[in-house]
This record gives C-alpha cells, sequence and structure tokens, in this order.
C-alpha cells in the first residue's frame, strides 16, 4: 500500500490504509503486506519508484486525495512501471466520488475501491471474481464497469485496531494548534455524518454514523500510552460529540481507567452542552475545534449547515466558561457570499473570542453538493482550478489540484481577507503577550515557537 508523497511538512499516518491493513492481517496472518508513506519519508518519485520494485508486490493498493490528485495520478504510474504485472487499485475520497472518471484518466489503474475498503479489498486480495465484489469499479476488456455499492460496516467494534506499526512514526507531526504535547497521536472513533454541508465530500463513509463502543475506544486509548507513549491524542471524528451520551460514556471510561492524556476533538455548535464539556475537561480534554463557517445566518442556511448564529454564540460561551480552549473554523468564498457578509462572520469571531481560528478559501470537492450543482450549471458562479503560480500566501493549500469557487469575489480577493484576518488575529499585542504568559517549560516554548513560524510562513509563502 501506498501513500503519494504530499505538499505540505506535517504529513499525517493515513489511517485508512492502516485500517485496511490490520484487517487484512486478521483475516489472514500469510498476506504480506508492506507499506510505504513517499509524503511521510519525503520520498521523490524515482526513490518512491525504487522502493515499490523491491516489494514485488502481487498487488498495489494507493491512497487517492483530490488536493493532490496528480502526484496520486503519478504515483500509480511509476507502480505500473515498477510492477508492470501487478494488480493496481485505487481508494480513498477521490476515487469514492468518481471512480469511472478516474480509471478512465488514468490507464494504468485496474480497480478503483468506493467507499470503505477493509471488506473490498479482503475480497480482491482473496481473488473473488471482480464482478462479484460490491464496491468497485474495474476494466473489463475496453469497458469500465461499476458494480453495486457495498454495505457499510455496522459494528466498527469488528475491526482491529489500525496497524500503526507498518508506519515509520517518528515521521508524523501534528501541526499547531493541535500536539501541544508529544507524542501527540491521532484516532477516529466513527464513520459517517449526517448532516448536509454543501462543501463536504462525502463518498467514503456517506451519510449513515456508526461508532465504535466507548469500551473499544479507551481500549486504544490505554493501547496507545502503553505502546507508544502517547500523551496527546487528537480525535479526527467528523463530529466527535455526534452521538452526545456515548461521548460521555467515553469521558466516564477515560476517567474510570484513570487515563492520563490530553485530548481535542471537533464537533458542531449544536452538538455540545455544559454538562458534557465539564466531563470532557475532566476527561483530558483542552481544545474543541468548532465549524463555524460564516457568521451570517442567511449564509449558514444556504450552506445548508444546520444551526444558528445563536448556537454559535452559545457553544463558546460555555466552552470558554468550563475553561477549554476552542478553534473556530470559518471559510471565505461560500456561494452568495459578498464582502458584508464576510464581515458579519469577523464580527462575529470577535464577539466569541476564540483561542485559535482558521480562515479557510471554500475549496470545491467532488463528490460535494456544491461539486454536483456546479457540473449542472444550475449556480451563477464559477470554479476555477489553482495553477502552480497562483500566489497562495495566506491560505492553507500547498501546490496541488485546488478547486476553488468565485462568486461575486475573485481568488486573490478572498485570499487578502483570508491573509489578512489571520495576520490581524495572531499578531494583536494582547494575543501575544497572553501566548507568552502561558509559557511554562521548554515543549511550551517549542509548541508556540513552532506554531508561530508556521503563521509567518504562511504570509509570505
Amino acid at each position: 500500500m501506498v501513500n503519494p508523497p504530499g505538499e505540505f511538512r506535517t504529513p499525517v499516518l493515513p489511517l485508512g490504509l492502516a485500517s485496511i491493513a490490520a484487517y487484512l492481517r486478521k483475516k489472514d496472518k500469510d498476506i504480506n503486506i508492506s507499506i510505504i508513506d513517499a509524503w511521510a519519508e519525503n520520498l521523490e518519485f524515482e526513490e518512491l519508484k525504487n522502493r515499490i520494485l523491491k516489494t514485488q508486490a502481487d498487488i498495489i493498493g494507493v491512497y487517492l486525495v483530490s488536493p493532490i490528485y496528480n502526484k496520486g495520478k503519478n504515483t500509480i504510474k511509476i507502480c505500473r512501471e515498477a510492477l508492470p504485472n501487478s494488480l493496481i487499485i485505487a481508494g480513498g475520497p477521490h476515487p469514492s466520488a468518481l471512480p469511472q472518471e478516474t480509471l478512465k484518466d488514468i490507464p494504468q489503474l485496474d480497480i478503483c475501491v468506493v467507499g470503505e475498503g477493509e471488506i473490498s479489498m479482503h475480497e480482491i486480495v482473496k481473488g473473488c471474481s471482480l464482478p462479484d465484489i460490491k464496491g468497485i469499479a474495474y476494466r473489463q476488456g475496453q469497458e469500465i464497469k461499476l458494480n453495486s455499492p457495498r454495505e457499510f460496516i455496522k459494528d466498527l467494534d469488528i475491526l482491529p485496531l489500525p496497524a500503526r506499526n507498518l508506519f515509520p512514526l517518528t515521521r508524523y507531526r501534528i501541526h499547531p494548534p493541535y500536539g501541544r504535547k508529544n507524542p501527540c497521536l491521532t484516532m477516529v472513533t466513527s464513520r459517517g455524518c449526517p448532516y448536509q454541508c454543501i462543501y463536504c465530500s462525502k463518498d467514503v463513509f456517506k451519510d449513515s454514523f456508526r461508532a465504535r463502543s466507548p469500551q473499544k475506544v479507551c481500549d486504544e486509548i490505554e493501547y496507545l500510552i502503553t505502546k507508544y507513549g502517547a500523551k496527546e491524542i487528537q480525535f479526527y471524528d467528523d463530529d466527535f460529540t455526534l452521538d452526545m451520551q456515548r461521548a460521555e460514556e467515553i469521558c466516564d471510561e477515560i476517567i474510570k481507567r484513570g487515563l492520563k492524556l490530553r485530548w481535542s476533538c471537533l464537533t458542531r455548535v449544536n452538538l455540545v452542552d455544559e454538562a458534557l464539556l465539564k466531563k470532557m475537561k475532566q476527561a483530558g480534554c483542552w481544545l474543541v475545534s468548532y465549524g463555524v463557517e460564516s457568521g451570517n445566518q442567511k449564509i449558514l442556511d444556504r450552506i445548508n449547515k444546520g444551526f444558528t448564529i445563536e448556537q454559535v454564540i452559545l457553544a463558546f460561551e460555555m466552552t470558554k466558561r468550563i475553561g477549554l480552549n476552542t478553534i473556530c473554523y470559518f471559510m471565505v468564498g461560500l456561494p452568495g457570499e459578498t464582502k458584508e457578509d464576510i464581515q458579519d462572520t469577523l464580527n462575529l469571531v470577535k464577539r466569541i473570542r476564540p483561542d485559535f481560528i482558521s480562515c479557510g478559501i471554500l475549496t470545491v470537492y467532488p463528490g460535494s453538493q456544491l461539486f454536483k450543482v456546479m457540473q449542472q450549471e444550475k449556480h451563477p458562479g464559477r470554479l476555477r482550478v489553482l495553477t502552480r503560480g497562483e500566489n497562495l500566501a495566506g491560505t492553507y493549500f500547498g501546490k496541488g489540484n485546488y478547486t476553488v469557487f468565485e462568486d461575486n469575489l475573485t481568488f486573490e480577493e478572498l485570499r487578502k481577507i483570508a491573509q489578512k484576518t489571520t495576520r490581524q488575529f495572531y499578531l494583536r499585542p494582547q494575543y501575544i503577550l497572553q501566548s507568552l504568559k502561558s509559557i511554562r517549560s521548554f515543549s511550551d516554548f517549542n509548541y508556540y515557537l513552532t506554531g508561530g513560524l508556521e503563521i509567518i510562513k504562511s504570509f509570505i509563502r
């Protein structure tokens, strides 16, 4: 299995590949699995090709995401050059959204896995007949066939822990504001999100929310502490508290077992209350990330966000009162948004006073509702594919395959707004002074230094 080269200096362990690897090993201990994470190991394509050749693998699985699609495409090309007789499979968000298109565009590719990969990959490895394998697209002569969807795994507790030991763990870096205590590792405890935000691509796990039991979640936490010395965990779930009772039970189990570590999570402002936030803090949570997106109710409704400005204000007030840090995610360039609407967002950010912000520019991903609407030409806006020569200062984009949405404002106007907003927030004298006062150790100093340097780089990139 191959994770293609990336664009950023903070590679994240691909837990999807780790889960598939663990599942295959559980099903058949005779399967010989190698992992090459070219992003984490900073491999150039020629070196990656040599590494692939040395494996002599019969089957190659490549993880493919839209922002670095060209790098994934090139990775598949060199896989074919290195091992011309191997079966090459692509999985992940991009082939799940566009399976037939991906096969048409990459002639070296044999199969696309659509959706969850564990069972489909196992059936492929076992040698099942391709027409009988649900959840794949494949070549049959000159034709491309798309099989019926695979049913989702209902009980996630049956899955083994991700095979982290197959990955170069020392090479992964958690970017600030996460990862205040190292080693900081990542976990996913649920799959699927029932909300319908128009910018989100959900072709892997879809709308059906499924979650591991609190006991299994804490088994993994305990394992990460014992095996890898974890001091902090970042939960990558889309909505960690979507089942609020389950989230509270996870906290109770952490407290009951005496698991001492810090952790952070992402959730929605309408999925917390004061009792849950208190329990989260008691269980070691230090940071809650909220996807606010806009400070204008009209825009929130237009993107199907499903909550109100009042709920945003209440959630931040509760979280701050209880003593948890907050990060506010918001975007500019949403459909129909004007400079006045963006000012509403900036005014809301000033009011809720988060500890950290992330001001992004709307990206249109294959599979999202907005992508489908734009394909059908049902919106007056336009899509623009960023080129390698673009000025990306002040954005979170790398030199990848990004498609942005231009409506009332151009990308350059949005970029300048994002750059100015981030600069003004983090370079406030009171914010810098507050950060300096909170330094209690060398690790704290290193944390703020690293974060500060990353912010400065984003201004001048």
